[in-house]
């Protein structure tokens, strides 16, 4: 019998292991605002990027929160993703609601556009909830461009096979180089805000806790190094309390139940990783 990875209740699994277990669960917010932060702690974090995720998030949203835990939900603010009802659910179910920014490369690495479309999308997504903490989004695709979907992975191609430029030069979280996220009311980012020495970053990126050489952007400068195969190694972890401190970031899309979207996910993710190695070589040719 096929023992699938990724699935909800997989991800059911590890959320009941975590609440058996000694950790303490924090948000990100309560993270930066503790004076006194437990030895063992756990934030459970998802990142929101496109709207084919928004039925997945509200599902894990819904059934965390009937069991007891509060995770950072963190949304961009583009049309298909910023639907206020579904926001307002999520943090009415008492999960903190976060901004995934990603201005920079929407402005083409011009720095004052960036800070002003932080400005405004910030704004948009505090009518909803008072935002206290972000996370940059670590697309590396130029505007318009996504790798959630088949046609998407096709539109890259069709650019790279023309000799266009598909990748973004610029990291959104370099717009704090010459500007201080503190003046707009943000106590901390979910990447420049904490300590990856002393606490360790596990994220499901590509749909594998650590697949890390078909990351373009989602990494962390730290030397908290974990080797995890599978969802069961994470479970043993945290079983065994290996690890003291550990931010968890899961994207909600990537924990499928129904045999057939769970397939059609992990084919596209094949595709994706595949892709992402065959574009990590022209992205260094190309000089991008």
């Amino acid at each position: 019998m096929l023992r699938r990875d990724f699935t909800f209740a997989k991800y059911l699994e590890l959320c009941r292991r975590i609440l058996d277990s000694n950790y303490i669960l924090l948000t990100m917010e309560q993270y930066f605002t503790l004076r006194n932060k437990p030895n063992k702690f756990i934030i459970i974090r998802h990142d929101v990027d496109y709207g084919n995720d928004l039925s997945y998030t509200l599902k894990m949203a819904r059934k965390e929160a009937e069991m007891g835990i509060t995770a950072t939900y963190y949304f961009r603010t583009h049309d298909d993703v910023f639907k206020p009802d579904i926001i307002r659910e999520i943090a009415d179910l008492g999960h903190e609601i976060g901004y995934h920014y990603d201005v920079l490369g929407e402005a083409e690495g011009d720095y004052d556009k960036g800070i002003m479309l932080f400005e405004t999308e910030l704004a948009k997504l505090r009518q909803i909830y008072d935002v206290k903490t972000m996370s940059m989004h670590g697309g590396p695709l130029i505007k318009g461009m996504n790798a959630a979907t088949i046609s998407g992975m096709l539109h890259i191609l069709w650019n790279v096979i023309r000799m266009r430029k598909v990748f973004v030069p610029w990291a959104s979280k370099d717009l704090w180089k010459k500007y201080d996220f503190r003046k707009y009311g943000i106590i901390g980012d979910a990447y420049l805000s904490i300590n990856f020495n002393d606490i360790a970053y596990i994220s499901d990126t590509n749909r594998s806790w650590s697949n890390t050489k078909h990351r373009l952007n989602d990494y962390v400068d730290g030397n908290m190094n974990v080797y995890i195969r599978n969802t069961d190694d994470l479970i043993g972890i945290i079983e065994r309390e290996d690890i003291q401190r550990m931010v968890i970031l899961t994207h909600p899309p990537n924990w499928r139940e129904e045999f057939g979207d769970w397939l059609k996910w992990l084919v596209i993710q094949k595709i994706r990783n595949g892709g992402k190695a065959c574009l990590k070589t022209y992205w260094k040719r190309d000089g991008s």
